[in-house]
């Protein structure tokens, strides 16, 4: 496990969201010199607590629906398994794909410009691998609510980014793609690299980028952390709840949102329990903790949960 100290644990929360800031304000906000935050992200990057960058896309915004697909596998070897996640990692629909130890192997995250596009994809996919393919759940994300990582900082309060389902549509062009598509490769490329890569000047992708932000297209950047070498475990549980009202449910929300090491509340349609959040957690206590509390301040309301575990972050590209 990888030691950090409270300027290293400043710098991965300063990064989260705004992963594009340069070393100057960076180095303001942790109370460093610009040479030492330099030094320290870098030392970040050779020591693998940071893994990449990326972009958060607001895809459903070009008219993308975000969709999800929990599958288990059953009757494969090691080499069949690389095949599929090889096969997936490839897929130009998939953005997000993660390992999982528990009731399910992979959590598969795809933009698709239809119901009917999803569908294809699963019967695709079935089509190829339906023989290890023993068990799958389809849901149709209407919010994923991004939180920062403020478990390093033992934070409760922090910006919120909402992937939502949206009838707001934004038109862009193919400059507009080629800076998404560019910025999903290399997140912190500085902007004459940038304009240089893409035959621009500096000051019309400054512009484009700027106009992008603006209209919540690009909505923040997130560093890849992780988790593992940190000695967090992070953590899918899915919760049941007993006859809830729409009020009962808000306040639950609320108060699960305020607890430091959750990093995502998730919202939609034939999810497999009625409360679907993701966890950073640094031992098992502070899980069993979590769900006694959670027991304790809703007693007539919290039913069964699930935990399940993400072992590898397999692919983040929000671009298609």
């Amino acid at each position: 496990m990888e030691n950090l100290d409270l300027k290293d644990k400043k710098l991965l929360f300063e990064l989260d969201f705004n992963a594009r800031l340069p070393y100057s304000k960076l180095a303001k906000k942790i109370g460093l010199s610009k040479q030492g935050t330099e030094y320290k992200l870098n030392s970040l990057i050779k020591r693998g607590i940071i893994t990449g960058f990326y972009p958060i896309i607001n895809m459903p915004k070009l008219g993308y629906i975000y969709c999800r697909l929990l599958i288990t596998l059953q009757n494969t070897t090691e080499t069949k398994e690389k095949e599929i996640i090889k096969y997936l990692k490839n897929h130009e629909n998939v953005f997000w794909l993660l390992s999982m130890q528990g009731p399910y192997d992979l959590l598969i995250v795809t933009w698709s410009k239809s119901i009917n596009d999803f569908k294809e994809f699963i019967e695709e996919l079935q089509t190829n691998f339906g023989g290890h393919i023993k068990r799958k759940v389809e849901t149709i994300t209407t919010d994923v609510i991004h939180y920062q990582h403020r478990y390093l900082l033992n934070k409760e309060k922090t910006e919120e980014i909402h992937i939502k389902e949206t009838t707001e549509r934004i038109s862009i062009d193919e400059l507009d793609k080629s800076i998404l598509g560019t910025l999903c490769s290399d997140t912190r490329i500085s902007l004459v690299n940038l304009a240089n890569k893409l035959n621009e000047s500096p000051k019309v992708i400054a512009y484009r980028i700027k106009r992008l932000e603006e209209k919540k297209l690009i909505e923040g950047y997130r560093p890849i952390i992780d988790n593992n070498k940190l000695g967090y475990t992070y953590y899918k549980i899915f919760i049941s709840l007993n006859n809830s009202s729409k009020e009962e449910l808000k306040q639950i929300k609320f108060y699960i949102k305020n607890n430091s090491h959750v990093i995502y509340i998730v919202e939609g349609l034939g999810l497999p329990s009625d409360l679907d959040i993701e966890m950073m957690i640094g031992s098992n206590q502070e899980l069993f903790d979590f769900i006694k509390d959670l027991k304790f301040k809703f007693p007539k309301i919290i039913g069964e949960y699930t935990t399940i575990v993400f072992t590898n972050t397999l692919k983040v590209k929000y671009f298609l």
